[in-house]
């Protein structure tokens, strides 16, 4: 045997007992998961860490609560003489859920109650109730439906925010629902949802903000048809009618903010070798304001979500994305937000995930010569103590630069919380 021939041969050998070492040694889930190559890091089962529940004659009861307590250097997000403050968080929430072979039905509750340790005009309660379904007519065909109902809390740092002495609560009702099926490589979708938002007036030093002219219906439809091309590959069209009445003929700056409008997207649905994944589209989106001082909006919009399991350990995900949304910024007749965003979750133990993700983001104000430039950058941890317990550590930073006068500011977020689940 030459000396090239036995340079080949060590190298065999040398990778064959490398192989025989290594796999005894790999952690079990990880050679589980070889096949399952879109599994993403915190997507990936792990049984012996995974909450249980209770079974209840066909459904799964799984409640859960949170015990956190945060420290924000800028709790009313503004430009000057930021106020800081420790807040605490209390978030119970349950699920029960349908545990069939076929059809499935989900009832689902969660809340959360804000004290804030100085500034306890910003205490606040929220909670979203959510009842959702499926219907399996036969194989290839399905109904579904949901009903919600959410009382939240406006963030300060909303453009929209009233700046009143309180955070502005508002409700938000939701009906929605759709039907798929599939003929062999052809499918299509068709739904519909409905919102209705009700804002709440908030106190000032003087008086009291009107917020009513803010409550609005909001009515969508939307139909899609994809074919998939091969195994992972779907292209796929899709049309969305939109329709805003506010139950105020006008608001407080005189201006009729009912709109209609449209919006197209093509796209597809793309899988590269199992490990790069995810969805890609480009649109033109076309809103109309009753009112003529508002600004038709007329938009090429786009979308982009994809995700890269680099290792088995380590998952990136990276997005762009550019869409308008409603707005009561005075002159303004809606928002258009374009979006670049990434994250990555690294699995450094079984039971430790560390994650990191940042964004950054434009709002032109159609109508409005006011442009947002916003940041976003965060680093947690989350610890699985065992099937019941994790820890959460999480740092966020928030950045807007802005034309309009007064409107920047910088925040910074630390947060510690407990999560208990059955």
């Amino acid at each position: 045997m030459d000396s090239r021939n036995k340079s080949l041969l060590k190298i065999r050998l040398s990778a064959l007992l490398i192989v025989a070492f290594a796999v005894p040694f790999a952690p079990p889930h990880l050679m589980a998961q070889t096949d399952n190559r879109t599994t993403t890091v915190l997507g990936r089962d792990r049984p012996e860490l995974n909450p249980i529940g209770l079974r209840i004659s066909g459904f799964v009861l799984s409640p859960s609560i949170s015990v956190g307590t945060s420290f924000n250097d800028n709790i009313f997000a503004t430009q000057n003489d930021e106020k800081s403050d420790l807040v605490t968080t209390i978030s119970p929430a349950v699920l029960i859920a349908s545990d069939w072979n076929q059809h499935s039905l989900r009832l689902s509750g969660e809340g959360t109650l804000a004290r804030y340790a100085t500034n306890d005009v910003e205490d606040h309660e929220t909670f979203n109730l959510t009842a959702d379904g499926r219907l399996d007519v036969y194989k290839d065909m399905n109904v579904s439906g949901a009903l919600g109902y959410q009382l939240g809390s406006e963030e300060r740092g909303s453009v929209d925010d009233a700046g009143g002495l309180n955070p502005t609560e508002f409700t938000i009702g939701t009906l929605a629902g759709d039907i798929f099926n599939k003929w062999n490589r052809l499918s299509a979708r068709a739904g519909g949802r409905y919102q209705a938002y009700d804002f709440d007036d908030v106190a000032t030093t003087t008086g009291s903000i009107n917020n009513d002219d803010r409550d609005r219906a909001e009515y969508v439809l939307d139909a899609r048809i994809g074919y998939e091309i091969q195994s992972e590959y779907e292209a796929f069209v899709q049309l969305i009618w939109t329709m805003v009445d506010y139950e105020s003929a006008l608001d407080d700056n005189g201006l009729n903010r009912d709109s209609d409008g449209y919006e197209i997207r093509v796209g597809t649905r793309i899988d590269l070798t199992g490990l790069l994944f995810g969805d890609v589209f480009i649109g033109y989106v076309n809103r109309d304001y009753d009112d003529a001082a508002l600004r038709t909006v007329d938009k090429v919009v786009g979308g982009v979500d994809l995700t890269w399991n680099i290792t088995p350990l380590t998952t990136i995900k990276g997005g762009f994305g550019r869409q308008i949304s409603e707005t009561t910024l005075a002159t303004a007749s809606g928002s258009i937000s374009t979006k670049l965003q990434a994250s990555v979750d690294h699995e450094l133990l079984r039971n430790v995930i560390i994650s990191a993700v940042t964004s950054v983001s434009t709002d032109d104000f159609e109508g409005s010569t006011r442009e947002d430039d916003n940041l976003r950058a965060g680093i947690g941890a989350k610890y699985l103590l065992n099937r019941n317990f994790s820890i959460l550590l999480n740092y966020d930073h928030l950045k807007r630069d802005s034309n309009a006068s007064g409107a920047d500011y910088t925040s910074n977020n630390v947060f510690l919380r407990v999560q208990g689940k059955l």
